[in-house]
């Protein structure tokens, strides 16, 4: 166990020297964060074993570069610190963050605290950074600046308001939202005078207040009545992009919208350029078709892409070969796959392929997803991706974590085997002797005669090793009488019981 957490060590410091822009820390990092609660601090949690982490940390350096190089000219990204902490040896710290996967990042901002839920990349990480540590409630001041945010972002809020009243109920419920969906979109206000004669215009009315989505493709308006009185459900269903990228974090925004999820799903890390290609060309495909008959398809479809095949495969608890579309109902909790791998060294047009797949979305919808020996078998299906991809990764660490726990287990469990059938054995070739008050209990008359026997046996194989050697200096007297070479045997009324027992 010793050699184990040397070994860890050794990886950690290897990791602290090639890193130039992430601090490591340790348990101090709980009080440094209650000392300083207007400082910000983007921790990585992450474990040496895991492969993901590993993957990770190049995108995470660079990360902290870039912080750094534009903390002196952007608002968003000042006061921030980038640091990252063995969450398995610090376990205190993960617990008290609530950390239960690998690599984990939150941004902690004295009592507030976010978690990072999307893909892990740099550009994504950032735009995290900017809507956290930036104003919760922006203020759109001109149209200018308007087009500029539309070209940002691809999906905020806007609440346009008359006059500002702090009464307004919409307004109140409105900075509810903002509170709690800070982490996942930007929220915008602005007074209706600025662009109610513009992308707006066709949108008058006597309301104090509006809320409207803004996307690329355009504009969406909360309607009450459509909602049930329920900003809520509006937000949750029109904060996910028009066709957004799909990660581990995010698809449970797509799942919760209650919409059937189609994901474009292929590998991105291909060593010939022409298929890597072909596969980008096919998700270009996709986008502009989306664009095209976004008005039609939104309240039923959402769509999406995604290069994380092990995500789908862990929702199929099957490996999955790519390309593929996948579809996912979570009305229903069911799925279905329409496979591209055969098709794709052909010239593929995706236009008719989707149209088929919307036409017949019931009957591609056919796996279950959700059923009791799903829920069974989907935990050994993790254990067993996990461990792969760590072998895969970290093969000398998987190693010494797996291999050397089990060779322990196994060594214990067989010396246990083995002694107790060597003393079982012992016990049945020397039997103890029973007492009884200070005496000897007789036994069996024939287990006594057997052992009387043993010892006669070994009594007279040491007689005949003796080598007789007084003979050769023997002498015979004159009045000696010449005696038999062989003894003479008695009869066997004369023998006694051994003694018959023995011939």
């Amino acid at each position: 166990m010793q050699f184990l957490w040397f070994v860890i060590f050794l990886v950690q410091c290897f990791l602290s020297i090639n890193a130039k822009w992430v601090r490591d820390v340790d348990s101090k990092i709980i009080d440094e964060i209650k000392q300083n609660p207007s400082i910000a601090y983007l921790i990585q949690f992450h474990a040496p074993w895991c492969g993901h982490c590993r993957k990770f940390e190049p995108v995470y350096e660079e990360i902290a570069k870039e912080i750094y190089d534009l903390s002196s000219t952007v608002d968003e990204f000042k006061n921030i610190r980038i640091v990252r902490i063995d969450a398995t040896v610090y376990t205190d710290v993960a617990n008290r963050y609530d950390v239960r996967g690998y690599p984990t990042i939150k941004f902690v901002r004295g009592p507030q605290v976010f978690a990072y839920e999307n893909e892990r990349a740099k550009t994504a990480v950032l735009e995290f950074l900017r809507r956290v540590n930036g104003p919760a409630l922006r203020w759109l001041p001109s149209i200018g600046k308007f087009n500029e945010i539309r070209r940002e972002h691809d999906v905020f809020f806007l609440f346009v308001t008359t006059n500002h009243d702090e009464n307004d109920n919409l307004f109140n419920q409105y900075k509810d939202i903002v509170n709690r969906y800070l982490s996942q979109t930007y929220f915008y206000a602005t007074n209706v005078s600025i662009i109610q004669q513009t992308y707006f215009s066709k949108y008058k009315t006597d309301a104090k207040s509006q809320i409207f989505a803004i996307k690329n493709e355009g504009f969406y308006l909360y309607k009450p009545e459509d909602y049930n009185n329920n900003l809520d459900e509006f937000i949750i269903k029109e904060k996910v992009a028009t066709f957004p990228q799909v990660a581990s974090g995010n698809i449970h925004d797509l799942i919760v919208t209650k919409r059937i999820v189609i994901i474009y799903a292929f590998k991105d890390q291909h060593e010939l350029v022409a298929q890597k290609q072909k596969r980008n060309e096919l998700k270009t495909q996709m986008r502009a078709y989306v664009m095209k008959h976004i008005s039609t398809l939104r309240d039923t479809f959402q769509f999406s892409w995604s290069n994380d095949l092990d995500l789908l495969s862990n929702i199929a608890v099957w490996t999955l070969d790519e390309p593929l579309i996948f579809l996912y109902d979570s009305v229903i909790h069911k799925y279905g796959i329409y496979p591209l791998s055969s098709m794709i060294d052909s010239n593929i047009q995706l236009e008719p392929i989707l149209d088929y797949i919307i036409k017949n979305s019931t009957e591609i919808i056919q796996y279950s997803g959700d059923t009791w020996p799903k829920r069974i078998f989907r935990p050994f299906w993790e254990l067993y991706r996990t461990i792969i991809s760590m072998f895969i990764e970290a093969p000398f660490i998987s190693m010494l974590i797996i291999g050397i726990p089990a060779s322990v287990i196994s060594l214990i469990c067989y010396c246990l085997c083995c002694s107790s059938s060597d003393n079982s054995s012992n016990k049945s070739k020397n039997p103890k002797k029973k007492r009884k008050d200070g005496q000897i209990t007789e036994q069996d008359e024939d287990e006594q005669q057997s052992l009387n026997e043993d010892e006669d046996d070994e009594y007279e194989e040491r007689i005949v090793q003796v080598e007789p050697r007084f003979i050769e200096k023997f002498i015979k007297p004159p009045d000696a009488r010449d005696i038999p070479t062989w003894p003479i045997m008695p009869d066997d009324s004369q023998k006694s019981i051994s003694e018959k027992k023995r011939d």
